[in-house]
């Protein structure tokens, strides 16, 4: 068996994370789940990899180190039953793509023999090895921490109490579908302004790639509307000749 280079790994995850390996859309059971939070529970009788966040980070890691060597343990700790992605939900807004499509179950992680918990991790001991999840503790050898980020806030006045109205979508899920059709709705004439914060930020080519998607839907669909880009940047960051080619 060819062994795999860390080049192949990082040239093959993404796209082997789009091709199934989170499954289907369909909500996923309990499987994989311990039958008790309380104490050491899953007691370790192997090598042991435990993944936190089952995102693109987590679970593209979980799969490869269970395909390159069946005989470590893997468990995957992810609080939600599905996952969304990200990448390619500016699609969404112009009406491209379908918010299911990129909704994902781990029924993929679970065929591989990958132990899916659906808990949060509420510490980590590393001195013990070992992380905690609600009243017990799971033990490993090697720990994968890929949970993603969360929004601060408190960090802008104001933020929390707009957010339903005020929409980001910066997180894939509800808000995307909210703003497409917040879009869709607009009166041909309308206005549309969208604000680009400073670097750094999550995803640098988001932004542009929801103004070029914004902007085919309403010359398409709206074209006496008006889309109002305010960069804080002095520069567009990220692929600036392809955006201005578009």
């Amino acid at each position: 068996m060819k062994r795999s280079t860390r080049r192949d790994f990082l040239r093959t995850s993404g796209a082997g994370l789009g091709l199934g390996l989170l499954g289907g859309s369909a909500l996923s059971g309990l499987g994989g789940c311990a039958p008790t939070m309380k104490g050491d529970f899953m007691t370790k009788s192997a090598r042991r990899v435990v993944v936190i966040g089952g995102g693109w980070g987590g679970a593209t890691a979980a799969k490869y180190v269970r395909s390159e060597d069946p005989g470590i343990e893997v468990v995957l700790l992810e609080p939600n039953r599905q996952f969304v992605s990200c990448p390619f939900s500016n699609l969404v807004l112009s009406g491209l793509r379908s918010i299911d499509s990129l909704t994902f179950g781990y029924d993929g992680l679970r065929k591989l023999g990958v132990k899916v918990i659906h808990e949060t991790a509420q510490a980590i001991e590393p001195d013990g090895r070992r992380v905690r999840v609600g009243e017990g503790y799971l033990e490993y050898d090697r720990l994968v921490v890929s949970p993603g980020v969360e929004f601060q806030w408190e960090q802008v006045e104001g933020l929390a109490q707009s957010q339903d109205t005020v929409l980001h979508a910066w997180k894939a899920g509800p808000q995307t579908v909210a703003l497409a059709k917040q879009v869709q709705s607009m009166a041909d004439g309308g206005v549309f302004v969208l604000t680009v914060p400073p670097v750094a930020y999550r995803c640098p080519p988001g932004p542009y790639e929801r103004i070029c998607q914004v902007a085919w839907y309403l010359k398409t669909n709206k074209p006496r509307s008006k889309l109002i880009v305010l960069d804080a940047n002095q520069n567009i960051v990220s692929k600036a000749a392809l955006f201005r080619e578009a």
